[in-house]
């Protein structure tokens, strides 16, 4: 398996991996939305020449300083619990690192994530702008929200926590 930067010629099929992954057109068309904004980038694993996985890394911000924003992420279902994942999240976090990012941000599962590097965010005095019951139900925890640190950057960050817009933000982000 090689994991690379997204190439033009990846593109169709990183959308069906997170198609195929998550059961929705959602994650793809967050993956379209964001992935040819300044600040974003995406890694692909490959096998034998075919994307069998993918994560969509996109500009964010902790008051004014850039960051970037891990997700989605996905991986064929018949590929999933093989470390492709893992190995997806370890080049996105070098990836950002070489860019010169201070931290990476996510939404996801403190148990999954915290082997990456990831902290609750709330150690470095932020606050999750979308926790709370979603419209659909769905419960968002504050330790849901995470961060990895990248450079020494990280211990300044302050302000409201924003995503790209197409993650359908509160209008009004808690700093």
């Amino acid at each position: 398996m090689i994991v690379r930067l997204e190439e033009p010629r990846d593109r169709e099929a990183a959308l069906a991996v997170e198609r195929s992954a998550f059961e929705s057109a959602e994650e793809a068309e967050i993956v379209r939305a964001v992935r040819d904004e300044p600040g974003s980038f995406a890694l692909v694993a490959a096998e034998e020449g075919v994307v069998v996985g993918h994560v969509q890394m996109s500009r964010a911000w902790i008051g004014g300083t850039d960051v970037v924003a891990l997700g989605p992420i996905g991986v064929q279902p018949e590929r999933q619990r093989m470390g492709i994942g893992s190995a997806l999240i370890r080049a996105a976090l070098e990836e950002a690192r070489r860019l010169g990012c201070p931290a990476v941000i996510l939404l996801g599962n403190p148990d999954l994530y915290h082997r990456f590097g990831f902290e609750p965010a709330s150690a470095y005095g932020l606050r999750n702008p979308f926790a709370g019951v979603m419209p659909d139900g769905f419960v968002i925890r504050e330790e849901d929200f995470m961060l990895a640190p990248l450079d020494e950057r990280v211990g300044s960050l302050r302000g409201p926590v924003r995503w790209h817009e197409v993650f359908g933000q509160p209008s009004s982000p808690i700093g």
